[in-house]
């Protein structure tokens, strides 16, 4: 009798859809304990399960890097990774049945773990993966292991307290893409201080994160900060 009561409840499990409030533990408990950090699935595991969960074959999966590390772009890597399946439980004439989905992910020193901080495309191409992997699953409120960072580190290993080249470089290429005056910008967060090359670590991360937000929505920027000049 418990044998019986086993296989329904396997039935049932099996008959979950990404519809269900309940796909998304589905999925994860497909994985085993060393495809998870943190109870965070991994790109790998991602990866060995897709063509189960979703009863499909995948066709393409590949990488685009859009762009490389340079001193003009903050050391940034950008890579965009397409992944097509076929559905095998859709008719073969159907327009349904094949699909492509992308993700997208860009790595830089202040978004990378210090031990993979000199290798920013393979971090991106692998974030990038997971991220293409996330949203063809339909998973919930889910981040690959990949796309976290627990141990930043300013990649000169300048003392922690003061600003880094790198930031120095990534601040100068965010104002001039947005037209904004650093000087202005330092007054409008109160960071009272006439040269840049002064201003604390933890100043130039608030900095860059409120540059970040502009990128995001060139419309958030106030006028009164707009107007780059050369300052380096």
């Amino acid at each position: 009798m418990p044998k019986k009561k086993e296989e329904n409840q396997e039935e049932v499990t099996k008959n979950v859809t990404p519809n269900d409030l309940g796909w998304t533990d589905y999925v994860l408990e497909m994985l085993s304990e060393d495809e998870k950090i943190k109870d965070n699935p991994t790109t790998d595991g991602l990866r060995r399960i897709f063509e189960i969960v979703m009863d499909c074959v995948i066709v393409d999966s590949t990488s685009q890097v859009c762009q490389t590390p340079d001193p003009n772009n903050g050391q940034r890597a950008t890579v965009v990774h397409s992944l097509t399946y076929v559905l095998k439980n859709a008719p073969a004439d159907s327009v349904f049945n094949t699909i492509t989905v992308n993700g997208a992910a860009d790595v830089y020193w202040g978004n990378c773990d210090k031990i993979f901080r000199n290798h920013p495309v393979a971090v991106a191409e692998t974030r990038a993966e997971g991220r293409a992997l996330r949203r063809a699953l339909k998973l919930r409120k889910v981040v690959a292991a990949e796309e976290l960072a627990n141990e930043v580190e300013d990649i000169d290993g300048n003392n922690v307290s003061k600003i880094s080249t790198n930031q120095i470089n990534f601040i100068d290429v965010l104002c001039k893409r947005l037209d904004i005056n650093i000087f202005k910008l330092l007054e409008k967060l109160d960071m009272q201080c006439d040269n840049v090359y002064n201003i604390k670590h933890e100043q130039a991360v608030s900095l860059i994160r409120e540059l970040n937000t502009y990128q995001q929505n060139t419309d958030s920027i106030p006028t009164q900060i707009t107007g780059y000049t050369e300052w380096k």
